[in-house]
């Protein structure tokens, strides 16, 4: 048996960003939030928790979030949806797994029958997805439990246009914004994952996190088994028979 890894979190400053449009939270994400803070003092970590309340535009209410980070001692940011609901044992997982990473995420099914996941992979030269233990690289994935390390924050900033705060006092970095690709609508999630890896920077996605999405009923669904290992299977089949003639 592998022996179990363990991380200090001692020491660590989390800024945790909720965009919510009508102010109000999930009272089971309230509950993840009121329970986490215990256990955060107990590892010695310290947490923030900041809000952006009444804005439509989601550009710029995780701009304003961003804002509110780079202005605290924070060292890493945690982005939390209002209609996600992760488990402190998720929050807790991610933070151990984020250890010397630059964006680390946890996986959620979009708000629909489907239940598809939002993300792009990352295939290596060989063609071949690229693991760490549980720990999968992407190219692009959904913001919505997104942990960044503020060095990624701080260089894509400093690559930023800016524009004026909403209270006309002082600029803010447009990090995330929507673009076009090949006529294709880019969502500020996945064009920040592309500004980021433009930089340098590597995306990587906890295959054993999946935590419900709030719609109309919780969506939830089981990444690890319903997409990735039918796809880790679908690749090696392709291989035998490339390699089989």
């Amino acid at each position: 048996m592998a022996e179990e890894k363990r991380v200090s979190l001692e020491g660590r400053k989390i800024f945790i960003g909720i965009p919510t449009y009508d102010g109000k939270l999930n009272v089971k994400l309230a509950y993840t939030l009121a329970a986490l803070m215990p256990v955060a003092l107990k590892h010695g970590i310290s947490v923030k928790l900041g809000h952006v309340s009444g804005c439509s535009i989601i550009t710029m209410a995780r701009n304003a979030l961003v804002d509110q980070f780079l202005k605290s001692d924070c060292t890493e940011l945690l982005f939390i949806d209002a209609d996600v609901i992760p488990t402190t044992d998720d929050i807790m997982r991610l933070l151990a797994q984020s250890t010397g990473r630059d964006i680390t995420a946890g996986m959620y099914p979009r708000r629909a029958k489907d239940r598809k996941f939002f993300m792009d992979f990352y295939l290596d030269e060989q063609d071949e997805l690229v693991f760490e233990d549980a720990m999968m690289r992407a190219l692009r994935v959904g913001t919505g439990f997104m942990w960044i390390n503020r060095h990624v924050i701080e260089k894509i900033a400093k690559n930023s246009e800016t524009y004026l705060a909403p209270d006309g006092v002082g600029e803010i970095a447009n990090i995330f914004e929507f673009s076009m690709h090949d006529g294709k609508f880019v969502g500020e999630d996945y064009f920040f994952c592309d500004k980021a890896g433009m930089l340098g920077y590597e995306v990587w996605i906890d295959v054993e996190i999946c935590i419900p999405h709030l719609g109309q009923e919780e969506f939830t669904n089981d990444f690890k088994n319903e997409v990735i290992v039918p796809l880790i299977q679908d690749l090696r089949k392709a291989k035998l028979k490339v390699a089989n003639g």
